[in-house]
């Protein structure tokens, strides 16, 4: 009877974290199983919270993530251990300060404020660059 009950109390376990760790990208945090599209909507979705764009930065943003997504794609062309080399992960950090620069550029005195807000609250390992 103790033997079922344990049976039946990992079954549960178990439905219930598999849904989880498959939606959280398998453990891997979720945003490298991403398309570019999906990471690029996810980045802005964190950066310009609270910050409404009027039309015209809305296209300059936009032409910007999409040069940045770029950049970063044929950068991570070397591979992942390349990625995870001091150099790799030099690299990926300017290209996204360069980004957050160029889009600050775009932005209004408060909007930048707000998006400077945006950018420090993000997670340490994501600040930039999810």
């Amino acid at each position: 009877m103790k033997n079922t009950l344990r049976l039946i109390a990992a079954a549960a376990v178990l439905a219930i974290a598999a849904p989880v760790y498959a939606q959280s990208g398998g453990g891997g945090g979720g945003m490298g199983q991403m398309s570019p599209e999906q990471r690029i909507a996810r980045q802005k979705e964190m950066l310009f919270k609270d910050i409404t764009l009027d039309a015209g930065q809305t296209t300059k943003i936009d032409a910007i993530f999409q040069e940045s997504t770029k950049k970063q794609q044929e950068l991570m062309q070397g591979g992942m251990e390349a990625m995870r080399s001091p150099e790799g992960r030099e690299k990926m950090q300017k290209l996204n300060n360069d980004r957050n620069d160029a889009i600050k550029a775009v932005l209004t005195a408060d909007q930048k404020k707000k998006f400077e807000e945006n950018l420090a609250a993000m997670p340490q390992g994501r600040r930039g660059g999810l």
